[in-house]
């Protein structure tokens, strides 16, 4: 019997506070090194997957950890083994994507048992979804479950909120709107895997497949409220452009990699927080981001083509979409060639050098109706995919499973499908701090 066995056994009666699992992969396993420096003494989880010899490898990783991890294995496509792993655990944290594919079963452990569960999708279609499949189950068993929680959406959602509640702090009025520009920090990017892992490339591809595109020009995509999900579309419909940044001096362009991640998050976050008194936001409140193209190119108008190239491009995916999701013939079979040639393999990333040395930052302002303006930056360090996603969802994890960072505050009472912003709420900086990830307004600055 292996020593993780002999673990295991004396394990199985007793409830884990966290699962990792999917940590074999390229982005699990970064997840995994943030665990292992931060799980205090006592903790109880465990790293899962499909392959017992891949996890065995990963744990001279652990050997500094406070506590150390036991070994679970589940496989996705085995409903009964993902079911026994999720009623086993207080969180799980599942990294094994394309989510449309090997998402729902963890999805439907997480709302039967009450485990809260995160992930890392970007697959907006799936989550709508999944919403409309198991949000009352969730809300019974009182599981909070939240994805999207990577660099998409959860440092642009927590941006929003955060830039709001200080609106209203120093004001006492709500944002009307509220904008985040990101921008890239650190070496520029010479090969697709110092940008995207294979995983998120099969991800993507998921999201376009047909009949899995509907919600890419629907902002208000996970919005329950009909007649604000209305407003919004009449308000908020994707036009991707190009613009120049007075304030800034730069050239901004859609948000790389999905500018249709985001919004319909944050729009979510707002709907849900307008059903409870004390709101940041006003009820018509527009959002809106964008990412900043300076260090893209030497000379702005570089940074122009630059901005010009993505707005267009994103503008052709959006309206190669049909009115059922689904891109035509010719438009998916051109995406799925191109990333095919020129994707990295699953398991494959960035360098070493662009997880360490990459960062982003994030300026954020709300508006008032009146015109009164609040503005803020967040300052992030790490590759934004990778390495900062990582972080942030290690430390979600920590905080849902009652091990959050220092001076974090109680987490609000909420369950169901909810948003990084719903579920972490304003006192949740501390844990974004471990993530390297620091908030400050402009009085602060």
């Amino acid at each position: 019997m292996f020593p993780g066995d002999l673990a295991s056994a004396i394990m199985a009666t007793k409830k884990l506070d966290l699962v990792l699992f999917g940590a074999t992969g390229f982005t699990g396993t970064q997840t995994l090194k943030h665990l292992v420096q931060h799980v205090p003494p006592g903790f109880k989880w465990a790293i899962a997957g499909r392959s017992r010899e891949k996890l065995e490898a990963l744990l001279p990783l652990c050997a500094d950890a406070a506590s150390q991890p036991v070994i679970r294995l589940a496989d996705s496509t085995d409903a009964a083994s993902v079911d026994k792993l999720v009623a086993s655990t207080r969180v799980v944290i599942q990294l094994a994507g394309p989510y449309g594919k090997n998402g729902e079963v963890f999805v439907a452990a997480a709302a039967k048992h009450g485990t809260h569960y995160l992930d890392l999708t970007g697959e907006i279609g799936w989550v709508a979804q999944m919403i409309e499949r198991h949000q009352a189950a969730a809300i019974d068993s009182k599981a909070k479950i939240i994805p999207v929680c990577g660099f998409e959406a959860l440092p642009f959602d927590m941006a929003a909120l955060l830039i709001a509640s200080r609106l209203k702090d120093v004001t006492g009025e709500r944002a009307a709107s509220v904008e985040v520009i990101n921008q890239f920090t650190g070496p520029p990017a010479f090969r697709p895997r110092d940008i995207l892992s294979g995983g998120t490339m099969a991800s993507i591809k998921a999201m376009l497949e047909e009949g899995a595109g509907a919600s890419l020009t629907d902002p208000a995509a996970l919005v329950s409220d009909d007649a604000i999900a209305a407003l919004i579309r009449d308000t908020s419909g994707y036009d991707f452009r190009a613009r120049f940044d007075q304030e800034s001096g730069a050239w901004l362009a859609p948000t790389v990699p999905a500018p249709f991640v985001n919004p319909p998050v944050i729009y979510r976050s707002i709907s849900l927080l307008n059903r409870l008194k004390g709101s940041p936001f006003a009820r018509e409140c527009h959002y809106e981001e964008a990412m900043s193209t300076r260090g893209m190119a030497p000379f702005a108008l570089g940074q122009r083509v630059v901005a010009e190239m993505l707005a267009r491009s994103f503008n052709a995916m959006a309206k190669s979409i049909d009115r059922d999701g689904a891109l035509d013939q010719l438009g998916r079979a051109a995406i799925k060639q191109v990333m095919e040639w020129i994707g990295p393999k699953p398991g494959e990333g960035p360098s070493e050098r662009h997880l360490e040395a990459s960062g982003y930052t994030l300026r954020m302002k709300a508006t008032s109706a009146s015109g009164s303006v609040v503005q803020g930056r967040a300052t992030a360090h790490g590759h934004p995919g990778y390495r900062s996603t990582a972080m942030l969802i290690a430390e979600a994890g920590l905080l849902l499973a009652g091990a959050g960072a220092a001076g974090c505050s109680a987490l609000p009472r909420r369950s169901g499908f909810l948003t990084p912003a719903t579920a972490f709420g304003v006192g949740s900086q501390p844990a974004w701090a471990r993530a390297q990830m620091v908030f400050a307004f402009d009085e602060d600055l």
